[in-house]
Parts: C-alpha cells; structure tokens; sequence
C-alpha cells in the first residue's frame, strides 16, 4: 500500500512538473511573420564601368513569435522575438519587451526608433523603393540616398526605450533613446568609450504624426528628427536629421511626398537631402503604382546624386497570398565615375 501511494505521488508530480504553469493559459501566444521569394533580372553598369547582367533569386522572412497578457488592472505586457528565416548576422533582429495602455506603449529592446516607426514614406503597391529594395538588385546605388528616412542608419534596431503616445485628436507623439547605435549584448559594459570608431551613442528620435479624415479624403502627415550626443567616437554634437511625410488618399488613389535633411560633418555629411514621391492606385485585390526618389549629398567638396524610381504592382491572390512586382531604374553619380541599371523583379509575399 506503501509502495503504491509512493508510485502514484511521483507520478503526479511528474505530470506537475511537466505541465504548463496555470497562468500559462492567460497568456495570448502567436506566431506570426512573412515570408517573400523573389526572381528578378537585373542589368546595370557599375561604377568601375563594367557591364551586369544577371538573372537571381532572392529571399526575405521572418517568423515573429508574440506572447502578450492583460493584467486585471488592464495594462498589456508582452514580448516581440523575430527570427530570421535565412541564416544571417544577425539572426534575431527586433526583440523587445512592451507595456501598453490607456497612457500609450513603452518599448524596451531592440526595435527602430520613434522618428522612424512614425514617418509617412514613398508608397508603393509593388515590392518597395523607400526602403532601398531596388538597390537589392542593382550593384553601385548608394542606400543613404534610396530612403527619406535616415534614422534607421544611424541606430537601426539597437537597444533603447520608445514611448508613443495613444492618438489625441489625430495627433500622436512619440520619442526615443539609444545609448548606442548598435544591437547590445548582456555582457557589453554601459556607455564604453572604445566603440569601434563607427558607431553613435546618445541617439534621441522626436516625431509627430497626424491622421485625419473628411469625407472621401484621408490625410496622414508626419515630422521627425534625430540629435546624436556622440557621433563614430567624436563629438560632432552637432549632427542632427529631420524628415517629414505626406499621405493622402482619396477613391483608391494614393498621393504620398516625403523627404529628409541630414547634417553630419564629422562624419562626412555636410549636407545630405533625400525627397520622393508616389502617386498609386489601388482596387479590390489589385494596385498599382509610380514612384521616385532623388538623393544627393557633399562628399568632400563633390555632389553625390542619386535617382531611382519604380513602376509596381501587386494582385491579392487570397488571405495573405501576394503575387507582387517591380521595374526598377537607378542612376548613380558619385563624383568619380557613374552607374546606370535597370532591374524587373516579380515574387510571392505571404503574411501570417
């Protein structure tokens, strides 16, 4: 009798220890991502003068694992892991913890910054051009000059704390801070001095946006800026970057104009300027679009100029199911020697 009451005590502590915790069942777990594969054809003369032409395959994922819980006093906490689906540096990329409510979210982690998550860009109904994706294809174009936004240059998805407010009458603000523009580890001493001579510190991201509609008519506007305390291991405090958007959208058209200002002497921007536009229109399961972009920055006593645009288009074949594609065209003038190309990109973008 004994010995069985001993057998049935360890079994049930087994099946303890390997149960869930009760509050497990309060948490709200998902799995989430997407995933793009990409068959391009791109052809392009480089900066060396030397002729490409080359037909690829490109890829892009990520899964997003996201466990979050209400509390009874109504906060929500929960964590954002996102996985690289490719082998890659940097494996994980955004992580982060956050907390939000009645007063907004605060963000603690590795995630981009307020200046950046809040700008209005250059739309596309296609693959993209603000964030660089033609320069995926076509070899010499600069990516400091693709994007109206700089911010995420400069600090990227390194550690910091983001507040954004919740939207009062249209308005929302939202701030940030990097102690370094680089993802840390939890082994990296605070604030050292030795920083590898390339990264910034002390990066505070400001913005404001603003969404409306009236009528038919929707009207989305945003402004944002970037101040460096420390800049590649110099003081160049006086580095800063601004950009401003401009969305609006009525009858299935969309109208966007952004543009970014950045100064960085030290670093070797003395005067960098990036502004684009979009005109798209989009119906049902399909959309179309015409964007460009123009860039152009002193490199040491020469102009740097850069213009890119993009023809896209995208057709919803189901929930999350995307056949997507693009022509691209860049041309690229760096001072001593030029790069011209053209790249046509189609591809499947699931989201889950």
């Amino acid at each position: 009798m004994k010995s069985r009451l001993l057998v049935t005590t360890a079994l049930v502590s087994a099946v303890a220890l390997l149960s869930p915790a009760a509050n497990a069942a309060e948490w709200d777990i998902q799995i989430g991502g997407f995933y793009e594969q990409w068959v391009g054809f791109a052809s392009f003369e480089d900066a060396t003068g030397e002729d490409v032409s080359d037909l690829d395959v490109q890829e892009d994922g990520e899964i997003h694992f996201k466990p979050e819980i209400t509390l009874d006093n109504g906060l929500t906490f929960g964590v954002n892991v996102q996985l690289e689906a490719a082998t890659s540096e940097d494996q994980i990329d955004q992580n982060f913890l956050f907390v939000r409510g009645e007063f907004g979210e605060v963000l603690l982690g590795s995630e981009n910054g307020a200046a950046y998550a809040m700008h209005y860009g250059v739309a596309s109904e296609g693959i993209g051009l603000d964030s660089g994706d033609a320069g995926d294809w076509i070899g010499g174009a600069s990516g400091a000059l693709f994007t109206t936004s700089n911010h995420a240059l400069r600090d990227g998805e390194s550690q910091k704390i983001r507040y954004i407010t919740p939207r009062f009458e249209g308005f929302q603000f939202g701030i940030s801070y990097a102690p370094e523009g680089r993802e840390d580890t939890d082994g990296r001493v605070p604030n050292e001095a030795q920083n590898d001579g390339a990264v910034p510190e002390q990066i505070i991201q400001a913005a404001v946006n603003y969404e409306t509609m009236v009528d038919d008519v929707s009207f989305a506007a945003s402004l944002g800026g970037q101040i460096f305390g420390d800049v590649n291991g110099t003081s160049d405090t006086d580095a800063f970057m601004v950009a401003a958007g401009i969305h609006v959208g009525f009858s299935g058209f969309k109208i966007a104009v952004s543009g970014s200002h950045e100064e960085s002497p030290e670093n070797g921007v003395n005067d960098r300027q990036v502004i684009g536009a979009s005109l798209g229109y989009a119906s049902g399961p399909w959309g179309v679009s015409l964007a460009g972009i123009y860039g152009v920055q002193d490199n040491g006593g020469y102009d740097e100029d850069q213009i890119s645009a993009e023809l896209g288009g995208h057709y919803n074949l189901g929930p999350g199911v995307t056949a997507a594609g693009s022509v691209y065209y860049v041309t690229h003038d760096t001072g001593a020697g030029d790069s011209s190309g053209f790249a046509v990109v189609g591809g499947i973008v699931l989201n889950f």
